[in-house]
């Protein structure tokens, strides 16, 4: 895991990032998570999650993406970030057709066995946890439900623009076989339907073309884009979330897009492990406003039986009460309890620090985004759970006028030594 941030007003973008990558028996704290996308223009990459991308590094794809660009530019972001997503679909020598199928059987596999363990976990709450034991015949039925569930939503999930006519068809001749055989793995101890076994045949063709992610994958990397176009007058950011190449076809997910201008002066953003900057920003961390609103939802329906109970009316008032008013609790809970706190939270912390934010120069946007990212460190140093994020801290802001600027940035080299290496840089 990693902790990323993102500090922007309309004078510039401060990215700042830890050094923690987690391997299969340790955790290293040299990784380079932040790179300029271009030697030439204010744009720049993070990346969270994974180091690697169909076992390619990052910094590696970076680095020949960059060499291919040159001194190209292009008037937005939006431009540039396509550009960087199109390369994808074209570097044979970089994912060659065997790392591409190792990467689609990983997509499988989380695909067909996260609906497998969805419905595990419907049949543990409902009946194991409780000491129950289901019949055969209702553990098929919460299986093939949950089945159904997923073919609907995958069904109406929006289609990814940009593929050839027929690149659906192309998924399902070419990966049927694996599909068939990770289904097989999934649900071989659970007899369902031939329909149900239909529906999920469906899945990995629209899951390849449609605009929705596969969670959770293990080869999952997150980028961000961010930076300047040549007539993008505030700086804009960009995230997607990778998960693998499918025939010669990048399927990544666009996530939401983060735009400042006179509407917005400043924005937060977070990535990978966010809690303690979601703490910092709203004064209460999500784990405890979770408990808190269990607990009221709890509390409110105990309430709720003690006075109906209290009342001594007839066993069929009794639960018309119990069952009207429980509703309400719920209500109260799930919505207007929950709407108000979000709103005093926005307006007593949220919106004050954005404020501030909106009027940050470029020096303090950079300490800032360094600050929290140091936060999330500190918070991992001092508890418990494995220090997944630590090593030092690079930082780096990108404004229209001065482009891409390190303010901090770690080296495995002296650079008084090498004077070769930046001669080399900038030979261009």
């Amino acid at each position: 895991m990693t902790a990323e941030i993102a500090v922007m007003n309309e004078e510039a973008i401060a990215l700042a990032a830890d050094s923690a990558v987690t391997g299969p028996a340790k955790i290293f704290t040299s990784a380079n998570k932040i790179f300029a996308l271009s030697k030439y223009h204010p744009v720049a990459l993070m990346v969270f999650d994974n180091a690697r991308f169909h076992g390619v590094p990052w910094e590696t794809v970076v680095k020949q993406y960059r060499r291919e660009l040159g001194d190209k530019c292009f008037k937005t972001l939006e431009d540039h970030a396509k550009d960087f997503l199109r390369y994808f679909n074209s570097d044979a020598a970089l994912f060659p057709a065997d790392a591409q199928d190792q990467g689609v059987a990983v997509f499988a596999h989380a695909l067909y066995f996260g609906i497998r363990d969805e419905a595990f976990k419907v049949v543990e709450n409902r009946w194991l946890a409780k000491g129950d034991k289901p019949s055969g015949e209702e553990v098929v039925a919460i299986f093939e439900a949950r089945i159904a569930s997923n073919h609907e939503r995958w069904k109406d999930a929006k289609r990814r623009t940009g593929l050839p006519k027929n690149y659906q068809e192309t998924v399902r001749r070419k990966y049927a076989d694996l599909a068939a055989l990770t289904i097989e793995a999934a649900f071989e101890k659970v007899p369902i339907s031939t329909k149900a076994t239909r529906q999920l045949r469906q899945l990995l063709p629209w899951a390849a073309v449609k605009n929705l992610r596969v969670e959770p994958l293990s080869t999952h990397s997150g980028i961000v884009i961010a930076g300047f176009g040549s007539e993008d007058v505030f700086p804009r950011l960009r995230r997607f979330d990778f998960e693998c190449i499918i025939a010669n076809h990048l399927k990544c997910v666009e996530g939401d897009r983060t735009d400042v201008g006179p509407h917005e002066p400043g924005v937060i953003v977070p990535f990978a492990q966010r809690e303690p900057v979601d703490t910092f920003m709203e004064g209460i961390a999500p784990s405890i406003r979770s408990y808190l609103l269990r607990w009221w939802r709890g509390k409110l329906g105990q309430l709720v039986d003690e006075i109906a109970e209290h009342l001594q009316l007839a066993e069929k008032d009794q639960a018309e009460l119990v069952e009207t008013f429980r509703e309400r609790c719920l209500e109260i809970v799930r919505d207007e309890h929950q709407n108000d706190l979000m709103k005093f939270a926005d307006q007593t912390k949220i919106q004050p620090i954005i404020n501030v934010v909106g009027m940050l120069p470029k020096d303090e946007l950079a300490e800032m985004a360094e600050s929290l990212v140091n936060l999330t460190s500190f918070e991992r140093r001092v508890t418990p759970e494995a220090e997944t994020v630590g090593g030092p801290i690079d930082v780096a802001v990108i404004s229209r006028g001065d482009g891409f600027i390190w303010i901090k940035r770690k080296h495995y080299f002296d650079t008084e030594l090498n004077p070769h290496f930046l001669k080399n840089y900038y030979r261009d």
